[in-house]
């Protein structure tokens, strides 16, 4: 008895240690933006009460703790004792679920300055689409110089195409929101570089190089894939399982066979209806006609592509179509047999979700 007792209170404490541990660097990804504002004449204890309340902190009672850093227990919370934490009025741009230490960082920065431009790329852009977003808003872009700025090589990836220059940031572009202020508001290369350093920078913090090869990719292989999923996936929960198909076919040799990239070989957007010529046109961005992954990604994938690239659920699925499974608008039902695939591609058809 005496041994079940200390094995329960050793697996307790562990548990108990992984629980503190989530609540300061939580496991999951970032989540939303959030708006975010410090009021002239806040206290500590009034910031950091927001920041529970907009979701950026989950708990707020234990960051407030990592912030006093009492010795009582800092062999609990990894937190450093004497800083007096204090934090400027004005608004910020945050996001939802962040470490303790990633919140102080971003606040330490200080707040957004009042005379600002705030530009949002979406997720899921091709280079083209990009290009007509930031002249419709921004004004003081001029076309040639946003152009003649897509073929900086500052704007290379030491991983990335160096046989198709005219697409070769194609993916390399992270969408995100962006802030500009008087000085960089008619900056064309300026703002590529940002969002070319902040693809660097989700690279990193993903550890894409090192994961690709445990997936049997190179780094841009792996970009490419994502993109792949960024286009196709409508559900982040399905991001995964479309990166299990794609991986599958590959390692079957088969033909991709993803609508998206036939629209992107066509020169079609999203919702732009496609003939059978197009899914025919021949491509080496069409999987439809050409074996493997297309010589460059199709679109900028977002972060939770990418991580979906790299991590696969495991499964043996060779199909997907949208069926809005289980009621849920965008769900794909996953096939492993051709059978199967053609009951669900059926009932996409009944439904008129785009499966022709």
């Amino acid at each position: 008895m005496a041994i079940l007792v200390l094995l329960a209170l050793v697996v307790g404490y562990r548990l108990f240690l992984g629980w503190v541990d989530d609540q300061m660097t939580p496991d999951a990804l970032p989540g939303d933006e959030v708006e975010f504002s410090i009021v002239e004449g806040w206290t500590t204890n009034d910031v950091v009460a927001s920041l529970g309340d907009a979701g950026v902190v989950d708990n707020p009672a234990m960051f407030r703790q990592w912030m006093r850093c009492p010795s009582a227990i800092r062999w609990l919370i990894d937190c450093e004792s004497g800083i007096d934490y204090s934090f400027q009025a004005g608004d910020y741009i945050l996001r939802e679920h962040l470490g303790f230490e990633a919140v102080v960082a971003r606040l330490d920065e200080g707040p957004i300055p009042e005379e600002v431009i705030r530009v949002t790329v979406p997720e899921g852009l091709t280079v083209e689409q990009t290009v007509q977003r930031l002249l419709r808003e921004m004004p003081l872009f001029e076309e040639d110089e946003l152009r003649a700025a897509l073929v900086s090589d500052r704007l290379r990836w030491e991983h990335g195409s160096t046989e198709h220059r005219e697409r070769a940031v194609e993916g390399l572009l992270f969408g995100d929101t962006y802030q500009l202020d008087e000085a960089t508001v008619a900056d064309e290369l300026g703002l590529l570089l940002r969002m070319h350093q902040q693809f660097r920078r989700v690279v990193e913090q993903l550890d894409l190089v090192a994961r690709s090869a445990e997936v049997g990719l190179t780094p841009y292989e792996a970009v490419i894939l994502a993109s792949l999923i960024e286009e196709e996936a409508l559900l982040d929960g399905d991001r995964p399982k479309i990166s299990r198909v794609i991986h599958n076919r590959l390692a079957a040799n088969w033909r991709l066979g993803i609508d998206a990239s036939s629209r992107y070989a066509a020169g079609k957007t999203a919702g732009e209806p496609m003939t059978s010529e197009d899914l025919a046109v021949v491509s080496l961005w069409n999987t439809r006609v050409v074996a493997g992954l297309p010589p460059t990604p199709i679109a900028a994938p977002g972060r939770a592509s990418m991580e979906a690239a790299l991590a696969p659920v495991p499964g043996s699925w060779m199909y997907y179509v949208r069926t809005d499974e289980g009621g849920v608008s965008g769900a794909h039902t996953f096939a492993v047999t051709a059978s199967e695939f053609e009951s669900a591609r059926r009932v996409c058809v009944e439904k008129d979700l785009g499966c022709g």
